[in-house]
């Protein structure tokens, strides 16, 4: 199949899936202990997928389209300026944010990253706490007296509370898709239709709690069912449409022929991957709860699966 045939084919299917996960609160009961362990998994495969495959893929493209030299600035600013654009990305959606030391009365420590802000991606009470809305207001998923999504008629108050929820993660989610976009340009390759479905499995795992946690958070926003439905289309579509065009816009312009351009782009992508794994720290929180133990095994087989598959793929090829 040939490079856009596949990013054609995998963005659908990322889109499909976050879609549909992410309409699963709207109907069902989601076992929050399912989704942590989900969550904690997804953390191990960002980081397998951008140190055991993405960079060192890029490194590799890089150094055969330079034989002459080893293009080793070339590979830490495409790294830097991956993990700074995310950082930028990060602090523009985070600029009003209140303190999170400043919680309210009887509940809990808002969740904070290492840059001590409140996180929002991935994680279930984050989303909520980040728009100083209390836990309490998930009950609308748990307990039957509640109002379900609906019934409910959107009020202006809940629009307000739910447009920065979405449009954040739809950035984060525009960065997803690059990465699909380059690990998918040069797929005629023997190595690189491997990598392509290890960076669309990597993002279909960190994805798919990231949707839930969405849909969760505008329904505690007192959403209508028709809202949320909106916001998550937006959402789900994001990556694809973003995948698509950095592989149409990376072809355009001939970077498909010049494979220092395709290393280049892997490795900005590696850096947007490390950042989320590592300074955002998807749903740190609630990952928390699990015991090290089980935390730590959890990252650790999520890290070995990329590179693993990568080399099952690699050896079919």
């Amino acid at each position: 199949m040939s490079g856009f045939g596949t990013v054609l084919l995998m963005s659908a299917l990322m889109g499909a899936t976050s879609f549909g996960i992410g309409i699963l609160p709207l109907a069902l009961n989601f076992s929050k202990p399912l989704l942590t362990k989900l969550t904690t998994f997804g953390i191990g495969l960002l980081l397998g997928a951008a140190l055991g495959v993405i960079i060192p893929e890029g490194i590799e493209t890089l150094v055969l389209a330079e034989p002459s030299h080893f293009p080793k600035k070339t590979i830490a600013l495409s790294l830097l300026m991956g993990f700074k654009f995310m950082l930028l990305v990060d602090r523009l959606i985070h600029r009003n944010d209140p303190d999170p030391t400043l919680t309210t009365s009887g509940s809990r420590p808002a969740s904070a990253g290492g840059n001590g802000r409140v996180v929002f991606d991935v994680e279930l009470n984050g989303l909520e706490l980040s728009e100083g809305l209390p836990p309490e207001h998930d009950e609308s998923m748990r307990n039957p007296n509640v109002t379900p999504p609906h019934l409910l008629v959107t009020t202006p108050e809940a629009r307000k509370k739910a447009y920065p929820l979405t449009t954040g993660l739809v950035v984060h989610a525009l960065s997803d898709g690059l990465a699909l976009g380059s690990s998918a340009l040069a797929s005629d390759s023997p190595t690189a239709s491997g990598l392509s479905l290890v960076v669309f499995l990597a993002l279909i795992v960190h994805k798919a709690p990231t949707a839930l946690a969405l849909s969760t958070s505008l329904i505690s926003t007192g959403l209508s069912a028709s809202d949320c439905w909106s916001h998550l289309g937006v959402f789900s579509v994001a990556t694809p449409i973003s995948a698509v065009f950095s592989y149409l816009v990376m072809s355009g312009l001939g970077m498909n022929n010049d494979k220092s351009w395709t290393g280049a782009a892997l490795l900005f992508s590696g850096g947007t991957f490390l950042f989320v794994a590592t300074v955002l720290q998807p749903g740190k929180a609630a990952t928390d709860e699990l015991p090290s133990r089980m935390r730590f095994l959890l990252i650790i087989l999520g890290m070995v699966v990329p590179t693993l598959l990568s080399s099952l793929v690699g050896d079919v090829h």
